[in-house]
């Protein structure tokens, strides 16, 4: 397609609109493909300040932004204004440490956490995992702010792998101090059970999580 003035001073809008940028499929708290997933789990591991734009919800845009960057794939990331790269590349800047520089963040030694699931949070995983078709295991991030990112999928690069409770878990490099002594239990709510984090290294101590 060809990009309008229109669209192309859309885009420019809000990829401006904040320094840390994403167009994705799904939004942050609800990915709609493991790649849109894989970076927001990055991007949730090192800093809470960034927004999202979901292009399965506009057309224009989900093909305009392919034009705009160059680039044929969905997501992309825009840091300062400036196209960064698609997943792959997160991924490498991400595992080199050159996203954290990007983003100001200071990374942090991984170590290999301890990580307790209950039998209960075990079940609502397998649950989870079945009901959105996926396979492998368990993928945290911990932002700084212990905002907690769960998915599925096999051990990607810039994680320490763990067992608990028959789960791999795969946790991401910088998440590690955050997530150590951690236990997923599952409270009741009205909507059945929740995921529950209990977290020692957490101001709060604890938060509910929806798969």
């Amino acid at each position: 397609m060809s990009l309008s003035p229109e669209l192309r001073a859309r885009i420019t809008e809000l990829v401006q609109s904040n320094s840390v940028f994403l167009f994705m499929k799904g939004n942050r708290h609800q990915p709609e493909c493991g790649f849109s997933e894989r970076v927001v789990g990055m991007l949730d591991g090192l800093t809470s300040d960034y927004e999202t734009f979901d292009v399965l919800l506009d057309a224009e845009v989900r093909e305009g932004i392919k034009e705009f960057s160059n680039w044929p794939t969905i997501p992309q990331l825009y840091l300062n204004g400036e196209f960064t790269g698609g997943c792959d590349i997160v991924q490498e800047m991400f595992a080199s440490g050159e996203l954290h520089k990007a983003l100001g963040v200071e990374r942090l030694d991984p170590i290999t956490p301890t990580i307790s699931i209950t039998d209960a949070a075990a079940q609502v995983l397998e649950e989870a995992r079945t009901l959105q078709g996926r396979d492998g295991g368990l993928h945290m991030s911990v932002s700084p702010s212990f905002r907690y990112s769960l998915g599925f999928g096999p051990q990607q690069p810039g994680e320490v792998a763990i067992e608990a409770n028959g789960w791999q878990v795969y946790v991401e490099n910088d998440s590690t101090q955050r997530a150590n002594g951690l236990t997923i239990g599952v409270i009741d709510t009205p909507q059945g059970g929740q995921l529950h984090m209990e977290n020692p290294n957490e101001r709060n101590s604890a938060s509910t999580l929806d798969l």
